[in-house]
């Protein structure tokens, strides 16, 4: 029991523990509201630090409504936020974001719950695992705070931070084409423009990143014409004998030999035919029974 922030938290399930912090999803037992939340418990001296010191000096989770409170308890500082029901986006966005409008809101949402997780770069970093986004029905975005320091990279700039976002970001929107289509160089035009700019210059800022996903279509135009279908499976085909030369090498011979021994074995049925026929490959040998070979 942790009497702390105007309630009386219980444990009701352990998420996660390490050397630097232990995660756990409680409930308030002296106001049954039926809310759950998350508590981050760390007890890493340095990591608590680290902490603190945000808190204080960075407002750290100032802006995030989330955010509950943190406290001190018997030498660790604990993080407390709203907790969601886990239904991660990781599971369940093929099945909730079924058109390409539905993507485009959950990807705006999710730049947007960075925007206001109130974090930085280093623990916003954090907040981007998988185990964090959880994705509803309606296609909104909220992360669950299952925050693990033993995976913060200390000093992580504004730049890779954004570059991160915008990977998960495009992961969202290329949910309904990436098992369509070879690579993302084929995509409709403005999800490979998209694709381009993350792996060239970057996005400069999340408004920057807002902007590109706004501008998209809600339906974006595919160019599915004969030649693309000829390119994509030449495609296809080429990359499966460079991943799989030996493979593809090993197969060809065995086809190749089966055909042959195939042929000779129907050449010889025919021959064999044939000659029970009274025909052969040097003439016919007799008419009835009148024999038009050489005498002997």
């Amino acid at each position: 029991m942790f009497p702390a922030l105007n309630m009386e938290l219980e444990i009701v399930r352990t998420v996660l523990k390490n050397q630097v912090n232990d995660i756990y999803v409680c409930t308030d037992t002296r106001k049954d509201t039926g809310v759950f939340y998350t508590m981050v418990s760390i007890h890493d001296k340095s990591c608590r630090k680290l902490v603190t010191e945000k808190l204080n000096t960075e407002r750290l989770f100032f802006s995030n409504r989330d955010f509950i409170g943190s406290f001190i308890y018997e030498n660790r500082l604990n993080l407390v936020f709203r907790y969601y029901h886990e239904n991660l986006l990781s599971l369940l966005g093929s099945v909730y974001l079924a058109e390409f409008t539905d993507c485009k809101r959950a990807a705006l949402g999710l730049i947007a719950a960075c925007a206001e997780c109130g974090a930085g770069p280093e623990l916003g970093a954090l907040l981007l695992n998988d185990r964090n986004i959880n994705v509803t029905r309606e296609g909104e975005v909220q992360f669950n705070y299952f925050l693990d320091f033993a995976e913060l990279e200390e000093g992580l700039e504004e730049p890779a931070y954004l570059q991160l976002v915008a990977e998960k970001v495009f992961g969202i929107l290329e949910l309904n084409y990436k098992g369509r289509y070879e690579t993302p160089d084929s995509y409709p035009g403005d999800l490979r423009l998209f694709y381009m700019k993350l792996n060239t210059t970057g996005f400069s800022s999340l408004g920057h990143m807002i902007a590109a996903v706004r501008s998209m279509p809600d339906k974006p135009v595919e160019m599915r014409g004969l030649l693309w279908w000829i390119r994509s499976r030449f495609r296809r085909i080429r990359g499966f004998l460079f991943r799989n030369s030996m493979s593809a090498f090993l197969t060809i011979l065995v086809v190749v030999t089966l055909i042959y021994g195939s042929v000779q074995v129907w050449r010889r049925w025919t021959v064999k035919k044939a000659y029970e026929s009274n025909v052969s490959y040097n003439g016919i040998e007799y008419i009835g029974n009148v024999y038009l070979g050489e005498e002997e």
